[in-house]
């Protein structure tokens, strides 16, 4: 089913439980939270999960993986975060919104290390093996500090 309206347009339709958005739905959601960043300077941070058997070469991730991944995005983080793919099939995505007292890149790491942790109990043990979960900052704070 195409998320595209007769003119072209995006649609966004809420997800169904259980269901991730596709690429495009995602990127649109994202360009819009980034947007919405800007505007109240704040930062914008994207979780980002791949499959790296060799660091820096994702591949794709299992359609039976790929369920399981995003019932642990789910459980992981909360019900306001959009999750989708940010590359299809290659790379999972979350948009995580500012909040006070976030700051800093412990706290991504932190992030990283609960939910890549909680991840790896779902996964297979092959799958598991090559997860890597990242977090990205975006906005206007990052300009801001470097």
């Amino acid at each position: 089913m195409s998320n595209r309206d007769p003119h072209g347009q995006i649609v966004a339709h809420e997800c169904p439980p259980g269901a991730e958005y596709d690429q495009e739905t995602f990127n649109y959601f994202l360009s819009t939270e980034l947007a919405r960043a800007e505007r109240s300077n704040r930062r914008l941070r994207i979780l980002l999960v791949t499959l790296e058997p060799v660091p820096g070469r994702p591949i794709p991730i299992p359609r039976a993986s790929a369920g399981r991944l995003f019932e642990g995005l789910r459980q992981s983080l909360r019900d306001t975060d959009v999750m989708g793919w940010y590359q299809q099939d290659l790379a999972a995505s979350a948009v995580l919104s500012d909040r006070a007292g976030t700051d800093g890149p412990e706290t991504a790491g932190r992030v990283e290390q609960r939910v890549g942790d909680g991840l790896r109990r779902r996964l297979p043990a092959r799958i598991a093996g090559s997860l890597r979960v990242r977090v990205v900052q975006l906005g206007p704070r990052l300009i801001e500090n470097g």
